[in-house]
């Protein structure tokens, strides 16, 4: 299976999870094509200045690759800078927000597993 670009639609959220600016969001691959095994697989775009707000996951576990740009990761209570080439990880029970705090586009590739 082959998804093409041309076929992806990004989608614009305001303040996702309460944080600030508009973030970009594309599916990648939806739940069906993943057997409901994960929840998200998709590609984010935050302009500088935005974020998505400290939230928590239970029952699933999920993973940033950063892309390019740069920010702050909230790590259960630990802020960490990040850029291009990093991975995050949230557990089940953990917390995290990001935050672009870089000039450019923070853009990285989320994806959350069920456990």
């Amino acid at each position: 299976m082959v998804v093409k670009s041309s076929e992806l639609t990004p989608e614009k959220i305001s303040n996702m999870r309460g944080g600030k600016g508009e973030v970009e969001m594309t599916h990648l691959l939806s739940k069906e094509t993943m057997r409901n095994r994960a929840r998200l697989f998709a590609k984010m775009k935050l302009p500088p200045g935005s974020s998505v707000r400290l939230h928590r996951h239970d029952g699933e576990f999920e993973i940033y690759y950063i892309l390019s740009g740069e920010g702050i990761f909230h790590d259960n209570g630990k802020d960490v800078p990040i850029k291009a080439g990093d991975v995050c990880f949230t557990d089940s029970g953990e917390s995290h927000s990001i935050e672009n705090t870089g000039e450019k586009d923070l853009e990285f590739l989320a994806i959350i597993v069920l456990l």
